[in-house]
């Protein structure tokens, strides 16, 4: 028990020199343990002496606590947060975009049920401190809010909810024109995302092109990262340093592009709640969807986590009999 509470010791010292240790270390597992689990942890490693005559495990974490400051330990074991993400928010119901498009009225209700539930929004800059600084501490309930693609019909909605700090993921090449990836959709223009950026919106990068970066060649990857970067370095003033993979695709080469690049964390799209033991690089995001019910926003929006498959589909079934129902134009015309 005691080699225990020693190695949880040297964890906190080894972390401490270099945070990225954390997720290779058992002291970056402390989520993965279920929500009993963990508050036993929490109350042995107050008392160092109970925690040797149990295991190895309560051992380790008496050690850790022993060693943490604070704000360290409040790191480790407290703080995480939950990142959505959306795509149109146009609420034009058009077939083969429902899972891309959320109507901007349901939007900014979704943005009213995280505040009413005490949510904290973290900006880029507190999101990439966090994965930096071993002493960065969340509040509870921390939300990161992003959408991909740069559509034309996000400005508004994300002007309307700057508040929440939401960060819009363009194409830089695209920017003004139309989304050859999503049925020519529009596309806001320069002068857009300057409103903005100027309103507290974060402007990332999602690559030049939307290519599929782990089928790309070694040159095209670092073209389609770094021309981004620069890009987004030279329009704004204080650019943010964070980029989401198109359709969420990354593989060990791309993430290493990604921090060669200078970006300090990147998106993906698998589901999940984010930690210290999450690679900045591989951020987990979750989707939110037309159909999605205040209940199954705000599981979510706390858990990271999508809807059990069954009800899932279900919701998916019905919102497509519902919108074969509607003009394609019924919400508001296009933009």
């Amino acid at each position: 028990m005691q080699d225990a509470y020693l190695r949880g010791r040297a964890q906190v010292q080894l972390a401490r020199h270099d945070p990225s240790k954390v997720r290779e270390l058992e002291l970056g597992r402390w989520f993965e343990s279920p929500p009993h689990a963990r508050a036993a942890r929490r109350v042995l490693s107050r008392v160092r002496s109970l925690a040797w005559k149990l295991d190895d495990d309560a051992a380790f974490w008496a050690g850790v606590r022993s060693e943490a400051t604070p704000d360290e330990w409040r790191h480790l074991t407290r703080s995480r947060y939950v990142a959505l993400y959306y795509h149109r928010l146009a609420g034009l119901h058009k077939p083969g975009q429902e899972r891309l498009d959320v109507s901007p009225d349901r939007f900014s209700a979704q943005m009213r049920l995280l505040k009413r539930f005490g949510f904290a929004p973290l900006s880029p800059d507190e999101l990439v401190r966090f994965h930096r600084e071993l002493g960065a501490v969340l509040p509870r309930r921390s939300i990161v809010i992003t959408a991909d693609d740069g559509f034309d019909d996000c400005v508004e909605p994300l002007l309307r909810n700057a508040d929440v700090l939401p960060c819009l993921f363009v194409v830089t090449d695209a920017v003004g024109g139309t989304a050859s990836w999503v049925d020519d959709e529009a596309l806001a223009d320069w002068d857009s995302l300057e409103r903005l950026e100027r309103a507290g919106v974060g402007i990332g990068s999602h690559t030049r092109s939307h290519a599929v970066l782990d089928e790309v060649d070694p040159s095209r990857l670092a073209a389609e990262l770094d021309g981004s970067a620069e890009e987004l370095q030279r329009r704004f003033s204080s650019p943010t340093t964070l980029l989401a993979y198109p359709h969420g695709k990354h593989d060990r080469a791309v993430r290493g592009a990604a921090a060669s690049a200078g970006y300090g964390a990147a998106f993906t799209t698998s589901p999940g709640a984010n930690s210290a033991a999450t690679d900045p690089f591989a951020l987990r995001r979750v989707g939110v969807k037309e159909w999605d019910s205040p209940a199954s926003f705000l599981w979510k929006a706390w858990l990271g986590r999508l809807l059990p498959p069954p009800w899932e589909r279900l919701r998916l079934s019905l919102a497509r009999r519902r919108l074969r129902r509607r003009p394609s134009t019924s919400a508001r015309s296009d933009v």
